[in-house]
C-alpha cells in the first residue's frame, strides 16, 4: 500500500470514514471532507443548521400524504436549493457547507442535502448513482419506489425517465443496466462528490487541490492504484520528487503491464534525476 503524509485535515476525515459504511456519518464526513478548502469550517454548526433545517421541514410534512414529496417541494420551491446549471464546474457546488450557504449545488451535493434532511425527518430515502447524474430513490408508506432528481427542483422520476435520462447523458453508448438503480452507501458519495472535484480542480490546473482530493480518495480506497498513479503525478508537478517516485513505484509494482508503464518509468527516471540533483 502507497503511503502519504498526513495533515491533521487529512488525519480528520481518516477518522470519520474508516469503518464500516453503514456507521459513517454522510453529513459530518462530507464536512470534513471540506477542511481542506475550508480550514475554519465549523463542522458542528453546519449540522445544527441541517438539524434545524429538518425541524423546519417535519413541521411542513408532518401531515403531508406523500412526505418525500412535501419534503423535495420545501426545500427546491420554498427555499430555493437549486442546481447551478450555469456554473456546474464552481467546485463550491460539490461542499455541503457551501450548498448550504449559497442554496446551490450539483446533483450529488443536492442529493446530500436531501438525503440528511430525509433521515432527520424519517423517510426512507438512499442515493442513487445513474452514469452522469445523481438522484435519490424513496420508499413510500405503501412499499413503492420513486425517485427524485434534484438538481431538477426534486422532479419525480419513473424507471423510464432514468433509463431515458442515461440514455441521453451517454448518447446511446452505454447500455441501461438496472443495477444502476441500485442504492448506494455513504462511501460510494464521498468518492464520487471526490472525483467530481479531481475532474474540476485538473481542468484548472489547480494541481494543489486536485492533489488534496486524490489524497481523501486513497483514504476512502486505498488500493486503488489509478489514483496511487493520479498523486504521483501530481505531487511531480507540485515537486514533491521523492513522494512522486515513490508513489509512481508503488504503482508499477502493482501494474507492472500497464499500458502507460513505460512512460510512468521514464517519468520516475526524471524525476529520480531531478531529485539527485536538489539532494
Amino acid at each position: 500500500m502507497a503511503t502519504f503524509p498526513l495533515d491533521a485535515a487529512l488525519e480528520g476525515f481518516a477518522r470519520e470514514v474508516n469503518q464500516p459504511d453503514a456507521r459513517i456519518n454522510l453529513a459530518r464526513a462530507a464536512l470534513i471532507m471540506g477542511q481542506f478548502e475550508y480550514p475554519d469550517l465549523d463542522v458542528s454548526g453546519y449540522l445544527d443548521r441541517l438539524d434545524r433545517l429538518a425541524e423546519s421541514a417535519g413541521r411542513v410534512i408532518q401531515s403531508a400524504e406523500l412526505p418525500a414529496l412535501m419534503l423535495a417541494q420545501f426545500l427546491f420551491d420554498t427555499l430555493g436549493f437549486t442546481g447551478n446549471a450555469r456554473n456546474y464546474t464552481d467546485p463550491r457546488n460539490s461542499f455541503l457547507n457551501e450548498v448550504l450557504e449559497r442554496r446551490l449545488g450539483i446533483p450529488i451535493s443536492l442529493s446530500v442535502l436531501f438525503l440528511e434532511v430525509a433521515q432527520r425527518t424519517g423517510i426512507r430515502a438512499d442515493g442513487v448513482g445513474l452514469p452522469g447524474h445523481f438522484i435519490v430513490r424513496v420508499v413510500l408508506d405503501t412499499g413503492q419506489v420513486i425517485y427524485l432528481d434534484p438538481f431538477h427542483g426534486g422532479a419525480v422520476l419513473s424507471e423510464e425517465d432514468c433509463r431515458e435520462r442515461v440514455r441521453s447523458i451517454t448518447d446511446g453508448k452505454l447500455p441501461f443496466n438496472a443495477a444502476f438503480l441500485n442504492p448506494v452507501g455513504a462511501r460510494y458519495i464521498l468518492m464520487r462528490m471526490l472525483n467530481n472535484l479531481k475532474n474540476f480542480y485538473a481542468s484548472a490546473n489547480d494541481f494543489q487541490r486536485a492533489a488534496k482530493v486524490v489524497e481523501r480518495l486513497l483514504i476512502l480506497n486505498p488500493d486503488d492504484l489509478s489514483e496511487v498513479r493520479n498523486l504521483g503525478l501530481l505531487y511531480g508537478s507540485l515537486g514533491k520528487r521523492k513522494q512522486a517516485v515513490a508513489l509512481l513505484e508503488a504503482y508499477l509494482q502493482g501494474r507492472p503491464d500497464a499500458q502507460d508503464a513505460d512512460a510512468v518509468k521514464r517519468y520516475v527516471s526524471a524525476l529520480s534525476t531531478e531529485a539527485s540533483r536538489w539532494n
